[in-house]
């Protein structure tokens, strides 16, 4: 299985449950693992085989800079679903960190891990 990578993309956004959180956007981090059968580009060298990494990053920054969510696990699944609609993948790995989650405790973050398959 051939696999795609976005690591640690960054972006501001609006998602919690608590009042202020839907005041102020906060950080989130995303990752998009996007799993194939054989990625042609691989032998080909030609982006017309593969996906295109700045579609899915923008997609990805639409999704989380431009919507009013609740939950995480809900950005998580939009993207993923998303991801599966623009790109050639069979499966989506999505995770979404929110290292400035308001829990008491020392924390790096808290995450959500989605997977969708066609």
């Amino acid at each position: 299985m051939d696999k795609i990578i976005l690591e640690n993309m960054k972006f501001e956004g609006i998602c919690g449950c608590l009042p202020e959180e839907k005041l102020k956007p906060q950080c989130f981090v995303v990752t998009v693992v996007l799993f194939y059968g054989s990625i042609p580009a691989k032998e080909t060298d030609d982006l017309a085989d593969t996906d295109d990494y700045s579609v899915v990053y923008d997609e990805v920054k639409s999704i989380v800079t431009e919507g009013e969510y609740n939950l995480i696990e809900f950005m998580a699944d939009l993207i993923a679903k998303r991801c599966l609609e623009i790109t050639k993948a069979c499966k989506a790995e999505v995770t979404v960190s929110k290292p400035d989650a308001p829990v008491n405790g020392v924390f790096d973050a808290m995450k959500v891990v989605i997977e969708r398959e066609r």
